[in-house]
């Protein structure tokens, strides 16, 4: 009877502490996806001209880099902990007209990030730099959580080609591989469910590594198949031995990029 009991309560502490962890998952997800940063350093104007966009109450700021440029225009989404202004020198370097603006709460624009929130601004900001610059090929570049941002965009937007680095098909897969146990389709509320995009995209570049530690090359791979069965086979790849955060500092990553876009 005394050992029937000990069990019983291993069981409920196991369970408590289960439904505990379940609990805290839930309550918390947008601190363990959202990484807001602040501006730690004004970059220089020229080349990147601050440029605000409102969404209502929001005001989302970000920057133009090299708005005289006659390449594409790119737009750029970033990681969930990256502040764009970080990589301005990269941009300044390209020989193409690239649109930089943080999501809500990242470095000063205002607001709170969330999945709706996000995929919304990058339709309008893609759709009001498409607006200043009419004449220009349109290039949506997402990294990590931007790839996911960036694909989910490009139905309503209708770009000339992506760039997407360390893709992914959702939130939920890459939840899954880190917490097997845990019952992600039904806690998650930030899904960026780019797969469901995968069958309506233009022509893609994408750039991944096989020691990508944060999202998994196996899940790069994964992304990339679901694109191919859904248009036919317009992804070009590029592979490299790079972890997670590295890309923007291999200047291999920055050839293939300018070599994709001059073929826009």
């Amino acid at each position: 009877m005394k050992a029937t009991r000990s069990v019983m309560q291993v069981l409920l502490t196991v369970v408590g502490a289960y439904i505990g962890i379940c609990a805290l998952l839930w309550a918390f997800q947008e601190k363990l996806i959202f990484h807001p940063r602040p501006v730690l350093r004004t970059p220089p104007n020229p080349p990147a001209e601050p440029i605000e966009i409102a969404r209502g109450t929001v005001v989302l700021r970000g920057w133009i880099v090299n708005a005289q440029s006659e390449g594409p225009l790119v737009v750029y989404f970033g990681g969930n902990a990256e502040e764009v202004s970080r990589n301005v020198e990269n941009w300044a370097a390209r020989a193409a007209t690239t649109v930089l603006v943080n999501y809500r709460g990242y470095g000063d624009s205002t607001g709170s990030p969330g999945e709706a929130a996000l995929k919304a601004d990058a339709v309008a900001i893609s759709g009001w730099a498409r607006s200043r610059f009419p004449e220009r090929p349109l290039v949506l570049f997402g990294q990590s959580l931007g790839s996911g941002i960036a694909v989910l965009a490009s139905p309503v937007v209708k770009p000339d080609a992506l760039i997407l680095i360390s893709p992914y098909r959702s939130v939920e897969h890459i939840a899954r591989r880190t917490l097997p146990i845990v019952p992600v389709r039904t806690l998650l509320r930030h899904r960026f469910d780019a797969q469901t995009a995968a069958a309506d995209l233009p022509r893609t570049l994408v750039l991944a590594s096989e020691r990508d530690e944060v999202i998994g090359f196996k899940e790069n791979r994964a992304m990339i198949e679901a694109i191919n069965a859904g248009t036919g086979g317009l992804v070009e790849l590029h592979t490299f031995r790079l972890f997670h955060n590295q890309f923007f500092n291999h200047a291999p990553v920055w050839q293939a990029v300018d070599e994709f876009l001059e073929t826009i």
